[in-house]
């Protein structure tokens, strides 16, 4: 998925650029909801790239106050604030702060107009959806408002060259917003695989495969018969 160069955008082809642009000593300030999930399974961190996050009590909004605190104490390393945008409108207002303190952050925002861990939530409990939908939020226009430079990223193609920008922007010392205009699906709710036909019926597991990307994905079980374990 992050390899993908066709379709609508997810959030893979973003922590690919990520990824690709973070220096040896990069730090990461992760907010809480997706982001969180999907940072613990695609960021490539090095042991010399520290990374923070709160992970209890849905604390969301952790991610740009964190990515303060690091500047200020490591101001000579490279610093992310990964958010999505349920998080990232709860205190869009502290981006003034590093404008003022010429902090130089690349912001990330994950924008898919939902609280999607909440929802994720909601479907797994067999509730109805409720209260998880948010409105068209241009944060780029919202970090130039408060005297930052914004990039709107709608397509796969607009990716490479957006996080390009940044690395420039912040090498001079300004900070930088990207805001990913991304689908609303789910991440792959990996503990609950869908997959093992003595588990789940045909219909089933080829509708999980389709939701997810998953068509070269086989259960554990397979593996185990292949090797002969009981």
């Amino acid at each position: 998925m992050m390899n993908r160069t066709t379709g609508e955008l997810r959030f893979e082809p973003a922590f690919k650029a990520i990824n690709e642009i973070a220096e040896n000593d990069a730090i990461f300030s992760i907010d809480v909801g997706d982001v969180t999930q999907n940072a613990v399974r695609l960021l490539k961190v090095n042991g010399k790239q520290p990374w923070i996050t709160s992970g209890l009590f849905a604390t969301m909004g952790v991610g740009l106050p964190g990515a303060i605190a690091a500047k200020l104490d490591y101001p000579g390393r490279q610093v992310f604030n990964l958010t999505g945008d349920g998080a990232a409108a709860m205190v869009m207002q502290d981006l003034s702060t590093q404008v003022t303190y010429m902090l130089p952050v690349i912001n990330v925002v994950f924008s898919n107009q939902a609280l999607g861990f909440i929802e994720d939530e909601q479907e797994d409990d067999g509730q109805e959806w409720f209260g998880i939908s948010l409105p068209r939020t241009d944060f780029a226009k919202v970090a130039e408002a408060q005297g930052m430079m914004g990039i709107t990223v709608r397509t796969i193609d607009d990716v490479k060259p957006a996080f390009d920008r940044a690395v420039d922007l912040t090498r001079a010392g300004k900070p930088v917003l990207i805001d990913i205009k991304m689908t609303n699906e789910r991440p792959i709710p990996v503990e609950k695989l869908a997959l093992d036909p003595a588990e789940n019926d045909a219909q089933t597991i080829a509708a999980f495969k389709k939701r997810y990307y998953a068509e070269k994905l086989v259960p554990l079980s397979q593996f185990m018969h292949n090797h002969h374990v009981n």
